[in-house]
């Protein structure tokens, strides 16, 4: 352990025998490399709690390569020889255990940060083609059981700083949370488009729905007040400048099929179905980076969800997640 990082990544990967400081035999090197991989696990979750960040990927590679190689070792002492085949004895015993050692890193680094990256770095330090199916494999194999255990070291990280962020819910009670359980009623947030809508009203509904420092709030524009199809949406700052240029030309009516206000319209707004279930919204959220969406029953606007909401029914409802 006195050896730094750099080193010990090239001991764990040489195809050959590893050096002295490891030990003589294999016996003592498979207890060496598991007690390594234990106390470095322990202590780089330890260095993870310090206000000066110590780094996660790289140790995470370290452990599983040391893992690898034990778990390569151990193969060749319990498989015998006869039953593999003569291109598999062909291969250096050194050769072998430096392919489980990158496999073994790349597969703990990818259940620890659950990013497909891991097969790929590690993939791109030999630049073997033959290692290219294991490592990919082990990494898609890693990601997924990590999921499936909890979320990933740096999500799970600021959740426990208590730093605000939108989690994928991992319960399968999820499910049962739909978005008309998460919205709020859509109300007057809409502008009636079909022909024209007087500038009286438009000020209305600025006033009674957008808070001047929220600057994420958008506007439905729908079909009518009675028919409140969803056609598409225009940010409330943007409709408030169009409102003032229209009352200096002295108009009192604004259409969308006036120029100045169709150029402005999302015509592509995100939607969801009022029966879409907590994970589906969540991971929506999560994957584009979405602050607000739209809620529809049949193309009628319904309501609205936006992130801050979700992260607060997420912060009331621990056991989902």
């Amino acid at each position: 352990m006195l050896k730094p990082q750099r080193l010990i990544v090239d001991d764990l990967l040489f195809p050959g025998k590893m050096p002295s400081f490891w030990g003589y035999d294999s016996l003592h090197v498979i207890i060496r490399l598991l007690t390594f991989a234990a106390t470095y696990y322990f202590f780089s979750m330890l260095f993870i709690t310090l206000k000066l960040p110590a780094g996660v990927y790289a140790p995470m590679f370290v452990t599983g390569a040391a893992l690898g190689r034990v778990v390569g070792m151990l193969s060749m002492l319990i498989i015998p020889a006869s039953l593999l085949t003569s291109e598999e004895n062909n291969i250096k015993t050194g050769d072998r255990l430096a392919c489980f050692a990158l496999v073994g890193g790349a597969g703990l680094t990818a259940s620890v940060t659950q990013t497909f990256s891991a097969g790929m770095i590690a993939y791109g330090l030999t630049g073997l083609e033959g290692l290219l199916l294991p490592v990919l494999l082990v990494t898609l194999i890693s990601c997924g059981v990590g999921m499936q255990l909890s979320h990933n070291i740096y999500d799970s990280c600021c959740t426990l700083r208590h730093i605000p962020l939108l989690l994928v819910p991992s319960s399968h009670h999820a499910l049962d949370v739909t978005a008309e359980k998460l919205m709020q009623p859509i109300g007057d947030r809409f502008v009636i488009d079909a022909y024209a809508t007087k500038i009286t009203d438009i000020r209305r509904v600025l006033e009674g729905c957008c808070s001047p420092k929220d600057d994420d709030s958008a506007i439905a524009v729908v079909h009518s007040k009675d028919n409140p199809v969803l056609l598409g949406s225009i940010h409330h700052r943007v409709l408030e400048k169009i409102c003032n240029a229209c009352e200096v030309a002295g108009r009192k009516e604004i259409s969308m099929r006036d120029e100045c206000f169709l150029n402005y319209i999302d015509q592509c707004p995100l939607v969801l179905n009022k029966d879409a279930n907590l994970q589906k919204i969540a991971f929506l959220f999560h994957t584009l980076r979405a602050e607000f969406a739209f809620v529809v029953n049949f193309g009628m606007a319904v309501g609205t969800v936006c992130r801050k909401d979700l992260i607060k029914f997420q912060q009331e409802n621990v056991s989902l997640y």
